[in-house]
């Protein structure tokens, strides 16, 4: 599945590089989180803006992992540009795959560049949504000044992402007829993370409502203990849909049953990511409509039209983007799997099966016959 992941995180990130953008008020300004020449010499940016953090953390994300989906792509690039039927097609196809012939020296450089960036986006992974989790870490909100952020976030980026590809994969795996090479084997694995990175994530909840209590700080205990997990609070009802959806209900793939079912694993799968949404409105909303100032306190939160404006158009770009790549690239890996499929297959073990049966009943038809 990685191939239809990497694609998943690069549209992705397309979409969060937008909002640094917004969250300046004044997108004309974008220029300014670059250092550009002027005529008062360089003028360099404000490097304790954790805003600042999140634009070269995206950036770095987004060249790092568009190089690693783009570099695996290659190989495959060359087999649809040798098999294409029309002239635009095998052009366009040529020109993508860099004239990759497969030569052994084609295949060497590739695999150690494979290595070099995947070894650069590993601890990329961890850096990124850390740097993300700082945002709210080095504010004194109550409700966001807290250590726990960085591994929390990273553990809750992973458990998203993996139910994110799951969602999408169950119907491309349908659509597709890819049920040879995308086996209930690989979706059970994918399952088993999930329930792995929702507990641990549930340990992150737990540890918030601990240290709230744990710290005597009597904002930090209103924050967590009555803006947050009392049921009657305002705001109650989004705490508690969070807790249902990312801590309890993965707990159902503890069972192998459930694990190897589509339909459940379907399921899940959407109503992980709508946890992970309610945590990210748990996280700002109830953090922000009350804080220091009694006089400020909010009733209750709504969305302007320009908010869900937003929003929306980040599912726009995601799914456009991928329907893109489905319909005009690979969303598997051939050049990886077709050396392990002829021998490894289910669709080839039934194949040879019947062959041999037929050469039985023959072998069998003509020694009556003699």
């Amino acid at each position: 599945m990685n191939r239809a992941a990497e694609a998943m995180t690069i549209f992705a990130v397309m979409c969060a590089g937008q909002f640094p953008i917004f969250h300046m008020g004044r997108v004309w300004m974008a220029f300014f989180v670059l250092p550009y020449p002027n005529t008062r010499g360089p003028l360099w940016v404000n490097f304790n803006s954790p805003l600042l953090w999140d634009v070269f953390a995206i950036s770095t994300y987004f060249t790092v992992s568009l190089l690693f989906w783009y570099s695996g792509l290659i190989p495959d690039f060359a087999t649809v540009r040798d098999r294409a039927f029309t002239k635009l097609r095998k052009r366009l196809y040529g020109i993508a795959s860099f004239g990759w012939t497969g030569s052994t020296k084609h295949w060497q450089r590739h695999e150690s560049l494979s290595l070099v960036l995947a070894g650069l986006s590993t601890p990329l992974v961890l850096s990124v949504h850390t740097i993300v989790s700082f945002d709210f870490a080095t504010s004194v909100i109550p409700g966001w000044h807290t250590t726990i952020f960085p591994p929390y976030f990273v553990a809750g980026a992973i458990f998203s992402g993996f139910a994110m590809v799951q969602t999408l994969m169950v119907i491309v795996r349908k659509v597709f007829q890819m049920e040879d090479y995308v086996t209930i084997g690989h979706i059970e694995a994918m399952n088993k993370v999930i329930v792995l990175t929702g507990s641990i994530v549930g340990v992150a909840y737990l540890t918030e409502l601990f240290m709230g209590w744990y710290s005597q700080n009597k904002y930090e205990g209103y924050t967590f203990w009555y803006s947050r997990a009392y049921l009657f609070s305002p705001y109650g009802w989004s705490y508690w849909g969070m807790m249902a959806c990312n801590v309890l209900s993965p707990q159902i793939f503890w069972f192998r049953k459930m694990r190897r079912n589509l339909f459940v694993t379907f399921f899940m799968s959407i109503i992980v990511n709508i946890g992970m949404w309610f945590e990210r409105f748990v996280i700002i909303v109830t953090s922000l409509y009350r804080d220091y100032l009694p006089s400020s306190w909010s009733v209750y939160y709504s969305p302007t039209i320009w908010e869900i404006g937003f929003y929306a158009g980040t599912f726009g770009l995601f799914f456009t983007c991928f329907f893109l790549f489905a319909k005009y690239f690979p969303v598997i890996a051939i050049a990886e799997i077709k050396y392990v499929l002829k021998t490894t297959g289910e669709g080839y073990k039934n194949k040879m099966g019947k062959i041999e049966e037929q050469k039985l009943e023959d072998f069998v038809h003509e020694q009556a016959h003699h």
